[in-house]
């Protein structure tokens, strides 16, 4: 256990690195990923270079009482394509209970990721 916490660290501080530059939380409507940038990202090291990518996980681990919000295009090529994207996510440190994969995104080759507050009704 104590591995895989040193490894999110590092992946955390990685990220922070590379995107020390850039305003995370400028977008209020969450971040986009295209299929096109998404096909050429295939490994850990690939995945945190992606700009949207590192963007959702750092607004997430600002706020980690949050959710994490997918919106993937339907169809089983858009389940696949979300998918794979959580298996990533959840590898590189954000627990699969606060993702939410939602069908119906903007565009059939576009994934919208916002970190959300769920409203929980008792």
């Amino acid at each position: 256990m104590r591995m895989i916490m040193n490894k999110f660290v590092l992946h955390i501080i990685f990220l922070m690195t590379i995107f020390s530059s850039i305003n995370v939380f400028a977008q209020s409507e969450g971040v986009k990923l295209s299929s096109e940038s998404w096909e050429t990202h295939r490994h850990g090291e690939s995945i945190l270079k992606n700009e949207a990518i590192a963007n959702v996980i750092i607004e997430w681990l600002s706020k980690p009482q949050l959710s994490l919000e997918i919106r993937y295009p339907g169809g089983e090529e858009g389940e696949l394509w979300v998918e794979e994207l959580r298996d990533w996510l959840v590898s590189l440190g954000i627990p699969s209970s606060v993702i939410q994969l939602v069908p119906g995104s903007e565009a059939k080759d576009i994934i919208n990721m916002s970190v959300i507050e769920v409203v929980r009704i008792k």
